[in-house]
């Protein structure tokens, strides 16, 4: 097909054929590079979201090793001399054609059987078990194009037969089923966990005179030094911008008495911050010793020692309960377990990062109940707010835009400090994100909302597990949705009020 009688494989020398080349080249570097780096790089950081697992990179490595490296180009290559077809006395050369079933030939090294470029190619299609399940099928079809394109080209300039290609992608593609189960699910776990406790390892060799997260002072309690901030309470924060810019919408009000709540539910969620819970955790049971409480941690799909790190401050007595998520499903999701996990008629969220004082949480309960039954969130505000600059201007932007359309009366919806009602909070519609939109949702409801101002703190251990430009994607579309359920919610009943069994008690 590709043969011109005296011009031979004229195509080899074609400059769409040289790029098809060079890119397929350059893919393998890529491909190879980025596990290297993901495997690397998870010694010294934690993974981000959106880059590959230390699991992950030594799967796609594996691959190209044993596929491409091992078996088609150190040992099929140097052992069976098929002749290259630019190379055979048919086609201009001076050896002999070998079939494929035989396993010899004139061709003493690097020969044609089988392609060694063809086999990098296919490789690549490891990448489709990093890809989230969702993009799988439109990036791997890409992908599949361009090795199918550059292994095409090794055949269109003499290089290798059909056959060669073809056995090339067998035998790659076998060794991306056969690999796929040592690194994913429960192996892949354990994989990523011992790179987490690597890491930690050698933050602490790097940085030996850090304090230990559950350092203790000689009355078992965390000492002041130990604390991510300062903050002792309300009393001890800069107050932000007055709620007076913000107007509450007008709502009925009912001189309702709402008591005092039994017990407090504290919902932890969290992500690979077993160092930041070392601390948080105490802190916690510290500002809540008054009061009849529990924490929930929701560990959503960790990788790190959190599970390790739970037990020990339960071994430690304290009030702690380990709901964990078998694979990461979102801060939305893992507030929603903790939720619907809770015992207690009260429930204040917290983020597990450390950046939420616990100091807040008594007086956000306290206000939840002085006022009174028609109030249905206590909201905490951000003051002194210690993220990027980046960060904090998308925040604010974003916090504008938000109230600017749901009319929420709340500047600043991102704190994860927020008390409600347990029965309240689980009879709101849940969609992913609806964490940051619970003042618009307790509005609908015809309830009012408080605001508390609460210190922002810097964040000790780790990294942000949430980036800006992925809640940015789909905050637009949140705030549509949210925008629409308001407006179909719009004709609610008032005061509802069971005529019979006040009937009843009265008489």
């Amino acid at each position: 097909m590709f043969y011109r009688g005296q011009l031979g494989f004229a195509g080899a020398d074609d400059f769409d054929l040289t790029i098809v080349r060079t890119f397929g080249n350059w893919m393998t570097i890529a491909a190879v590079a980025a596990s290297i780096l993901a495997v690397l790089g998870a010694l010294v950081v934690t993974p981000r979201p959106w880059f590959m697992k230390p699991s992950q990179g030594l799967y796609v490595l594996a691959v190209y090793a044993i596929g491409p490296g091992l078996i088609v180009n150190a040992i099929l290559k140097n052992t069976i001399g098929r002749a290259r077809p630019r190379n055979l006395a048919e086609f201009g050369g001076d050896l002999d054609f070998t079939p494929v079933w035989q396993l010899g030939g004139q061709c003493v090294r690097n020969c044609s059987f089988s392609s060694g470029e063809a086999a990098a190619a296919a490789a690549v299609l490891a990448l489709v078990f990093v890809i989230p399940r969702q993009d799988r099928l439109p990036l791997g079809l890409g992908l599949l194009a361009v090795a199918a394109m550059v292994s095409a080209a090794r055949i269109a300039a003499g290089g290798h037969f059909l056959s060669d290609v073809l056995i090339s992608w067998i035998i790659v593609l076998a060794t991306i089923i056969a690999l796929r189960p040592m690194f994913y699910g429960e192996r892949g776990r354990r994989i990523d966990a011992g790179f987490a406790r690597l890491r930690a390892a050698a933050h602490h060799v790097w940085a030996p005179a850090a304090p230990s997260p559950l350092a203790r002072s000689n009355d078992g309690s965390l000492p002041r030094s130990q604390r991510l901030s300062g903050a002792t309470g309300p009393e001890d924060c800069d107050k932000g911008a007055p709620m007076d810019a913000y107007p509450t919408p007008d709502l009925p009000t009912y001189p309702l008495d709402r008591g005092r709540f039994a017990m407090v539910s504290v919902v932890v969620p969290a992500k690979n911050e077993a160092d930041n819970l070392a601390v948080l955790v105490p802190e916690i049971t510290e500002a809540l010793a008054a009061r009849d409480h529990e924490i929930l941690v929701v560990d959503d799909g960790s990788t790190d020692t959190t599970p390790a790190m739970i037990a020990r401050l339960r071994e430690d007595g304290i009030a702690v309960r380990h709901i964990r998520h078998q694979r990461s499903a979102g801060q939305s999701r893992a507030v929603r377990t903790g939720v619907l996990h809770a015992a207690g008629d009260c429930i204040v969220t917290i983020d597990g990062d450390g950046q939420n004082d616990p100091a807040f949480i008594p007086a956000m309960v306290a206000l939840l109940e002085q006022s009174g039954a028609r109030c249905g969130l206590v909201a905490g505000q951000r003051t002194g707010r210690t993220d990027t600059f980046t960060k904090r201007l998308s925040s604010k932007a974003a916090n504008r835009l938000r109230t600017a359309i749901l009319k929420d009366a709340t500047r600043d919806t991102g704190c994860g400090l927020k008390a409600l009602p347990t029965e309240l909070f689980r009879r709101l519609p849940y969609f992913d994100g609806w964490h940051r939109y619970l003042p618009a949702l307790v509005l609908r409801e015809e309830l009012s909302i408080a605001h508390l101002d609460v210190k922002d703190r810097q964040r000790r251990f780790g990294q942000s597990n949430y980036g800006i430009f992925d809640r940015a994607a789909r905050g637009a579309l949140d705030l549509f949705g949210v925008w629409w359920i308001i407006r179909r919610g719009r004709r609610t009943p008032g005061e509802v009020v069971d005529v019979t069994a006040t009937k009843e008690h009265r008489d």
